[in-house]
């Protein structure tokens, strides 16, 4: 019987500490993850500049050039994009796992947490995260989703079982 009651009253405070949870939105979101673009993408660019030279870099595709419909060079080595990537991954989901904090989420004051128990998540669920937010068919679908999302929550955050909150 005891066990019933204590069940219940942790329901009661559970469906509190949920009354005072506020889901970070659309342009804290945006705003961290700009910030985090320059804050570790451009660190790593410049590793990647002093390690491999300014011609590997020149030779790069870019977006300006997929606009322009620029092929490009033989020269261009896809190893780049892929190591690029997969730093700028390696570093945010460290940031993720050590504080559910990027410096852009830092900065906007908000975290990435469990989406039921609202603590840290655990390495599994922020890796799957990571993973579907860097798959870019999900980018235009989970800004869909998060207008409609009462947690307003993505598409990376529903599969993985987490959700953006302010830090209080």
């Amino acid at each position: 019987m005891a066990r019933h009651k204590d069940i219940k009253k942790n329901q009661k405070n559970s469906q509190k500490a949920n009354d005072s949870i506020l889901y970070a939105g659309f342009w804290s979101r945006f705003l961290s993850l700009s910030v985090d673009v320059f804050m570790i993408g451009i660190p790593i660019s410049i590793l990647i500049y002093f390690t491999f030279g300014y011609e590997t870099m020149q030779n790069q595709p870019g977006f300006i050039d997929a606009l322009e419909g620029v092929k490009p060079s033989n020269q261009a080595n896809p190893f780049i994009p892929l190591l690029t990537m997969s730093l700028w991954s390696l570093i945010t989901l460290s940031f993720w796992i050590s504080t559910g904090q990027t410096p852009g989420k830092k900065m906007a004051n908000i975290q990435v947490v469990d989406n039921i128990t609202f603590t840290k998540a655990n390495p599994v669920k922020l890796l799957v995260r990571l993973l579907f937010f860097i798959m870019p068919i999900f980018t235009l679908f989970s800004l869909i989703i998060m207008l409609f999302d009462s947690k307003k929550r993505t598409v990376h955050d529903i599969l993985s079982g987490t959700c953006v909150i302010y830090k209080h």
